[in-house]
């Protein structure tokens, strides 16, 4: 069986004097992502120099626009209180995907152990 899982991966950092606004903005977001059974993981990491790392595992390409539909008024704010500085996606993807995301790293699967 063909694996469809799609990893959205990337860094970013908060803007200046946006931190407060971002804190309420993510609990929004994580309250629908919660409840998104196509979403099956939702990872954000924070270095010491306040640079982010968000890891977001999917079922399946479908899952991920419910998931970007979903919190379409929170992502819009998000993206206005945030600078990405990498985004990769991991698995298969339509080319309207690619496009719509203006997406520069994606990565088919290759190879995997799973435990």
């Amino acid at each position: 069986m063909e694996d469809k899982k799609v990893n959205m991966i990337f860094s970013f950092k908060v803007k200046n004097g946006k931190q407060e606004r971002y804190e309420k903005v993510l609990t929004e977001q994580l309250q629908i992502t919660k409840n998104e059974s196509g979403t099956l993981s939702y990872e954000i990491f924070k270095n010491e120099d306040g640079i982010y790392f968000q890891n977001e595992l999917y079922v399946n390409e479908a899952a991920c626009m419910t998931h970007v539909q979903n919190t379409a008024v929170q992502l819009q704010e998000w993206m206005e209180l945030t600078e990405i500085q990498q985004l990769i996606a991991l698995g298969p993807l339509s080319d309207e995907f690619k496009t719509q995301y203006q997406l520069k790293e994606h990565y088919l699967p290759y190879t995997k152990v799973n435990k």
